[in-house]
């Protein structure tokens, strides 16, 4: 397990230098985010397949949970991955909404679960599971619907407001009695067997990134070896937008006449 946490810790640290230098307009930064990416996806098949093998026989229904979010989330990062080396493929953003939609089931049978564990030793600290998952389910809701720019901000208003009493407890360090132990919801999210406390740092940090390169209080990232034009026509593919012409996409087209050229 430890292993598995450094291995996760290294992948990330390159995905944020790879942001950094996305930043300084490095084309090299989408390679390091893409490589991180097919990186984590591996690890999360790695470690689903160890689980798998190692518990054959024995495996509970409480175990299904888990070994499907470690799924859904190798074919997250496998996705992200391919976004960031800008490889389409058919049917991707049906896979990808498919997933987002079953990841969100998966949290909410995991947030009960967690709430139903712990609201007899505090009330408090269950209060704080409910508005963790609940914020999950937001910021994944907003992601669904982000073809639609004002119902997407709902849901992402929605996912920092239930996010904020989580902060805040962590800012405070506030603890809470668990099982003759007094923890902080940061070192109980941490003990838990899921990865639910990853993606919620994920959100919380692309939501405050995205706010900030609105604003222009920071740099967005860019990719300088692909102009704009060819990034917006492989997203408006991918948005489903665009039907493709004797079997072939604009991007793609667009793609021939720049190596051509």
């Amino acid at each position: 397990m430890n292993l598995n946490r450094i291995i996760q810790s290294l992948l990330l640290m390159l995905a944020l230098v790879g942001v950094f230098a996305a930043m300084a307009r490095n084309a090299y930064g989408f390679d390091f985010i893409g490589v991180a990416c097919l990186g984590l996806a591996i690890l999360y098949l790695l470690q689903v397949t160890w689980k798998v093998i190692s518990e054959y026989g024995s495996l509970s229904r409480e175990a299904v949970p888990e070994i499907f979010e470690l799924l859904l989330l190798a074919v997250l990062t496998t996705f992200f991955s391919l976004r960031a080396f800008y490889i389409y493929l058919d049917f991707s953003e049906v896979i990808f909404y498919t997933v987002c939609v079953l990841q969100i089931i998966v949290y909410m049978i995991i947030g009960y679960r967690t709430y139903a564990a712990v609201r007899k030793e505090s009330k408090e600290l269950a209060t704080l599971v409910v508005f963790f998952f609940s914020s999950l389910t937001f910021f994944l809701f907003f992601i669904l619907t982000r073809v639609n720019t004002s119902v997407s901000m709902i849901f992402a208003g929605l996912a920092l407001l239930a996010a904020a009493p989580v902060i805040f407890s962590a800012a405070k360090r506030q603890h809470f009695e668990v099982k003759s132990k007094a923890v902080s919801f940061l070192q109980f999210v941490i003990a838990s067997r899921n990865k639910a406390g990853l993606l919620f740092l994920f959100f919380i940090s692309s939501t405050l990134f995205t706010g900030l390169t609105y604003f222009r209080v920071i740099p967005s990232i860019e990719n300088t070896d692909r102009p704009k034009d060819y990034i917006d026509l492989i997203s408006n593919a991918e948005a489903g937008k665009e039907k493709p012409i004797n079997g072939h996409y604009q991007h793609e087209q667009y793609k021939q006449a720049l190596d051509k050229f």
